[in-house]
């Protein structure tokens, strides 16, 4: 019979360390953000006002999956709200439970959230990847549980698949793209001296965790001279809320294996960066950018070309360029992928049925998986 332990204080997760990375492991399409260690330097720098949840799942003796969670209070125009949904924050684009049986584990997890305390106003699982949509998961999980369940899309992201090679790649962009790169890396390569650095150590198990601090200076530098230097977003590389975060993540990176770091030097000079994690053959693109001087001469668009053709001869399969800015990242992309939403209102909370209504009708009107039907609800 299944049995969910919940956990609620981070150093309480030591326990669990050994069973974490064994259903890491195990875990289809799992990341970096999805680890233990991640998770604990996340929680160091943000989780001053976030409540942990996270829900363990037991056969018997043997832990089967994991479900991380937290609470955490997000300001909307009606007010603050307490949201139950995973701790990603943005980072990465696909988030979700540990194990073989997502499923089974899902279940068990909403089954727990329904009959125990409610200290949150909306429980929001986001960051969901094509396959939870397409089998129903964690719909299906929560609905099971009572929960009634607003489906919709939270954001698109690019995918660039490198499954064939750079040459054939490169056929299947238009003849523009490609004019337009062989113009750029003409006059870059005309303005001065290009290196090109890619660095990619393969982690702590082959002795091989370095994390190249010089490299991430040259990287921060860049961020700091560029448009990020003036950003107030806190999410960029340089940003003074983040930098730390972003440090002991990179160190987090490098002894796991999962560091991938793009460079390009001109005449000596760090002029462009591309900062991304990987794992089995699977990037994210976590940062980039450019010193303003290069901007113009396409010093992004030779970078991203460099680095794809490397990825293509590494043997890599898929760049996932993340959310935004999708006008840029259109010529590059081979498909843009829905991240998806499954939404549940407290009707304790009249507050949050407004933004119910609100979400409903902004999806509806635009989000390609839902309609009104599929707002179901339940006693």
């Amino acid at each position: 019979m299944l049995r969910v332990v919940e956990l609620n204080d981070i150093d309480s997760l030591n326990s669990i360390r050994q069973n974490w990375q064994v259903l890491w492991g195990k875990t289809r399409g799992a990341s970096i953000f999805q680890t233990l260690d991640w998770l604990q330097v996340y929680w160091k720098h943000f989780g001053a006002n976030q409540q942990l949840r996270v829900l363990t799942v037991l056969d018997g003796q043997q832990m089967i999956g994991i479900v991380p969670l937290v609470v955490v209070e997000e300001e909307t125009r009606i007010g603050n709200v307490r949201v139950l949904t995973y701790p990603l924050a943005g980072w990465g684009s696909f988030y979700g439970p540990l194990g073989v049986r997502p499923q089974l584990v899902l279940n068990a997890a909403c089954n727990h959230l329904k009959k125990n305390r409610t200290d949150w106003d909306m429980f929001d699982l986001r960051w969901l990847a094509m396959d939870d949509l397409e089998e129903d998961r964690s719909y299906q999980a929560m609905t099971q549980a009572g929960f009634s369940v607003h489906r919709s899309v939270w954001q698109e992201t690019a995918i660039l698949d490198l499954e064939t090679s750079w040459e054939h790649y490169l056929k299947s962009r238009p003849a523009k793209f490609r004019s337009e790169l062989r113009r750029k890396t003409r006059r870059l390569n005309e303005s001065g001296n290009l290196e090109y650095i890619r660095y990619r150590p393969l982690g702590a198990k082959h002795n091989d965790s370095d994390p190249q601090w010089d490299l991430f200076n040259e990287v921060f530098d860049i961020a700091l001279h560029s448009w990020q230097g003036a950003s107030t977003t806190g999410t960029t590389i340089s940003h003074p809320q983040v930098c730390g975060f972003f440090r002991e993540s990179h160190l987090l990176a490098a002894k796991l294996g999962m560091l991938d770091l793009s460079l390009i030097r001109m005449d000596g000079v760090a002029a462009a960066f591309s900062y991304n994690y990987h794992n089995n053959g699977h990037l994210f693109g976590l940062r980039r950018g450019n010193l303003p001087e290069f901007h113009r001469k396409g010093i992004g668009t030779v970078l991203t070309a460099m680095m794809v053709e490397d990825g293509f001869a590494r043997g890599d399969k898929s760049l996932d360029m993340a959310t935004g800015s999708m006008h840029a990242k259109k010529p590059w992309i081979t498909r843009i992928v829905p991240v998806g939403r499954m939404t549940h209102y407290s009707l304790c909370h009249p507050k949050v049925q407004l933004l119910r209504l609100k979400h409903w009708w902004e999806s509806s009107s635009k989000n390609p998986i839902v309609s009104p039907t599929q707002d179901t609800a339940h006693a």
